[in-house]
């Protein structure tokens, strides 16, 4: 499983227009329910949210990786979002988040989901790759991006 597998450019908002965390995490959700990847977006915001509160996924950097286990997704995928202007996330670094990388995993599914985590751990603290990401003008400049940094 690598993170270009569980990617496509229906799965990426280049320019996501949010206030809040809140609003940013309904919005990718329905990206990921449009594309046939959830059974129900309710269910699987839920789960996320009860993941958001035992504490944060804004990892720093400007970056956020929040992510959720549930029912409701039918199979492993991640969706990107470049956030229009940064949002609040109580990251690590105290800074607000420009980019999102929502993770959607099947629940009972532990060893995707730390191997997705990691992997996408691994690429994030190449400065290069961030730098990639955050100035991306493009959906394919998030997928180049991606795929020339699959470890």
């Amino acid at each position: 499983m690598t993170i270009n597998n569980l990617l496509n450019e229906n799965l990426i908002d280049i320019n996501l227009e949010a206030n809040t965390k809140e609003e940013v995490l309904e919005k990718m959700a329905d990206i990921l329910f449009k594309e046939g990847i959830l059974n129900s977006k309710e269910n699987y915001l839920d789960d996320v949210l009860e993941r958001e509160k035992l504490g944060t996924t804004g990892v720093g950097m400007s970056i956020a990786i929040p992510h959720g286990k549930s029912n409701s997704v039918k199979k492993t995928a991640v969706a990107i979002a470049k956030l229009q202007n940064p949002v609040e996330w109580n990251s690590l670094d105290n800074k607000p988040v420009k980019m999102v990388f929502l993770l959607a995993v099947p629940e009972g599914d532990d060893k995707n989901h730390l191997k997705l985590l990691s992997k996408l751990a691994a690429m994030l603290i190449d400065d290069s790759f961030r730098e990639k990401l955050l100035n991306a003008e493009s959906k394919d400049d998030i997928l180049d991006a991606v795929n020339l940094n699959i470890k």
